[in-house]
């Protein structure tokens, strides 16, 4: 698909259509609209008067990928609002055939290039104005009458955004440059997030955003503070103290912040337009759209086990996005490449120091701090943004961080993929079950994303459906040890020995031929362990998980800062260790699991429709361990309200 960046302008009767900053121009104002509406409207606007049916719709704007119905309508709905709005075009849908675009031609205007030639013969023109003139006063009459009637019966205009002003001071005139650098960045962010009006002055408004920048020098403190513009009461403060860190700056730290919090707020709220944006520099978007791909390789190699190449992958990655930076500093994609490169795993790499990862830790997040400021409603940083709040079980801000992104684009692989995981935790598996399938068909080669299809079907019960689709990719990946091991926690969860020894078999005999290689002999054996211990023999498998547990035991003392990765080894142990009858280590190993901040396996948990089994589950230990904190007390209070509605 040629970039937008790079296609010329076009002429529509009385508007002109500019791809490279995403603008409509016309006699009314300035439109600037999404990419994917543009595209759209430039697959019509170039043939008008013709009919396209929705599969070439689909082949022009979207490249031929994969895309559900409700993208195609809500970019159609976009185009009616705008043929409104601009009065340039009309958008006619012609039923069970397509959709047509025909220019609305102006008197002594001119079609669009490629548009057809009006064969109206003068004579008969004068004629059908006279018509429109003796009809002119019937239409008044009837749309005054009809605006009353709407007016009392009709619908609730949209309802939109709120507006904010925006008062950042510095008492001290020695901090004034660095107040107005920061006012700059702050309404320059701001701009960009939709359904916030912002507005200048100090006219009232919803909001107001209110800012000190003190203590003088080139490291300032910022206190900001946001308060209800009609009741002055205060809803949200913070510091930030630029004497901490420099990367990122306190004035980013801040904007951030800000951004965060107002995204928030407004959640899927997208009434009115950003401020348009320049043109990415063609070489920034070469270099991120490469370093994304190496990085998705790096991830792929990463599930084979073969680490040597995931490293060298990420370390390519990573040097993209770093010479994209150097051309552009405020490029959201490569400092969210730069963030998933350093934010991964959370505990330290091989010969790795302690203060090496945390020094990446932190890395991490001055990314992900900087992409905020840089483009607060670019549906992978609102995702990244999304996910810092989970891990600290702030369930509802992050929902509606994730809402966001899949409103802003309904396309996006990211926003679909991660929207599904967490509506999963929340026990709400059918509806994340429809975002998992719209994520696997925009990134059909991707078997992380194929992943999230079978695990949304298990949590929704549904493992007969789960097993199917969990077979397809491992015929078509029968490398990816992680895919093997899915696989086998879901028919362990199910207590199913049959199914596990069969899964061994298929692995070993169809898919390798009886040779597979040592990742895969080594969970096969696994595989075969457990299914004894299901039959009453745990020996051998408990021999392999207290193996484990030594390893995991043997880890640093402030293991606990190593992150959720490692807090899901944890949590696998705990069902292998549950299913295998050792209870007290089961009960154990769940809570190193959740200390750690992992919840790995949805279906596994309360209300989900495999739980740990009975000996666990009863223990009162189990049922303290969901009330040791308020947000996993949150956590089970919304599953079992998903539950009782699908009950």
């Amino acid at each position: 698909m040629t970039s937008l960046a790079d296609q010329d302008d076009l002429t529509l009767a009385s508007m002109s259509l500019r791809p490279s900053t995403c603008e409509l121009l016309h006699p009314a104002g300035v439109e600037t609209v999404e990419p994917q509406v543009m595209r759209v409207l430039l697959a019509l606007a170039r043939q008008p008067g013709r009919v396209l049916s929705r599969d070439a719709i689909v082949d022009q704007a979207w490249d031929g990928r994969a895309v559900s119905e409700d993208a195609i309508n809500r970019v159609l709905s976009r185009l009616r609002r705008l043929s409104e709005t601009t009065g340039a075009f009309r958008l006619s849908t012609i039923r069970k055939v397509g959709y047509r675009l025909d220019p609305v031609i102006v008197e002594g205007g001119s079609p669009a290039p490629g548009a057809p030639a009006s064969d109206i013969a003068p004579s008969a023109a004068r004629r059908r104005i006279g018509w429109i003139f003796g009809l002119l006063a019937l239409v008044a009459l009837l749309s005054a009458a009809g605006a009353l009637l709407f007016a009392r019966f009709g619908p609730a205009p949209a309802r939109e955004g709120p507006s904010l002003t925006l008062a950042l001071s510095a008492p001290d005139p020695a901090d004034a440059a660095v107040a107005s650098a920061f006012d700059h960045q702050m309404r320059e962010t701001l701009s960009h997030m939709q359904g916030l009006r912002l507005i200048a002055g100090r006219k009232p408004t919803d909001l107001v955003l209110e800012g000190l920048v003190g203590h003088g020098g080139p490291k300032p403190v910022i206190d900001l503070t946001l308060s209800d513009g009609h009741s002055g009461v205060r809803i949200w403060s913070a510091r930030f103290d630029g004497r901490a860190t420099d990367d990122p700056t306190a004035q980013e730290r801040a904007v951030s912040a800000a951004a965060r919090f107002l995204a928030v707020r407004l959640g899927d709220r997208l009434v009115g337009q950003a401020a348009a944006r320049e043109p990415v520099d063609p070489e920034v978007e070469r270099l991120v759209v490469r370093a994304r791909r190496a990085f998705a390789a790096s991830n792929e190699a990463r599930h084979r086990r073969d680490w040597p190449l995931s490293i060298r992958l990420a370390q390519s990655a990573d040097a993209d996005a770093a010479r994209a930076l150097a051309i552009d500093p405020t490029s959201a994609g490569a400092l969210m490449v730069r963030y998933q490169v350093d934010n991964g795993p959370q505990y330290p790499r091989p010969n790795e120091s302690q203060d090496a990862f945390q020094a990446r830790l932190t890395r991490a997040a001055g990314y992900l701090s900087r992409a905020v400021a840089a483009d607060p409603d670019d549906p992978e940083v609102l995702v990244a943004a999304g996910e810092d709040y989970r891990q600290s079980l702030r369930w509802g801000d992050a929902e509606r961080l994730l809402e966001r992104a899949v409103a802003i684009d309904p396309n996006s692989p990211d926003a679909n993929t991660w929207y599904a995981y967490h509506l999963g935790l929340m026990g709400r598996c059918d509806q994340g079950l429809k975002h998992a399938r719209v994520a696997a068909g925009l990134a059909p080669g991707d078997t992380w994303r194929q992943l999230a299809i079978p695990r949304l079907l298990h949590c929704a019960g549904k493992r007969a459906e789960a097993a199917d689709v969990y077979r397809g990719l491992q015929v078509r990946d029968p490398a990816n040890v992680f895919l093997l091991r899915e696989i086998y926690l879901m028919r362990l969860g199910e207590r199913n020995a049959p199914a596990l020894r069969a899964l061994a078999a298929f692995t070993r005999e169809v898919l390798w031929h009886g040779a597979p290689p040592p990742p895969i002999t080594a969970q096969s054996g696994r595989i075969g362990a457990a299914a004894d211990a299901l039959d009453g023999r745990p020996q051998t498998f408990l021999r392999l998980l207290d193996a484990d547990r030594a390893v995991y035991v043997a880890a640093p003392s402030d293991a606990r800062k190593f992150g959720r990765t490692q807090g899901d080894a944890w949590f696998v142990l705990a069902l292998e260790y549950a299913e295998a009858g050792a209870t007290d280590r089961a009960l154990e190993a769940l809570r190193e699991a959740v200390d750690r901040g992992s919840l790995y396996l949805p279906w596994a948990l309360p209300y989900g429709p495999t739980e740990f089994p009975p000996a666990v589950s009863g223990d009162p230990a189990w049922a303290a361990l969901w009330k040791s904190s308020p947000g996993l007390t949150d956590l089970m209070n919304r599953r079992a309200r998903a539950r009782s509605l699908r009950d």
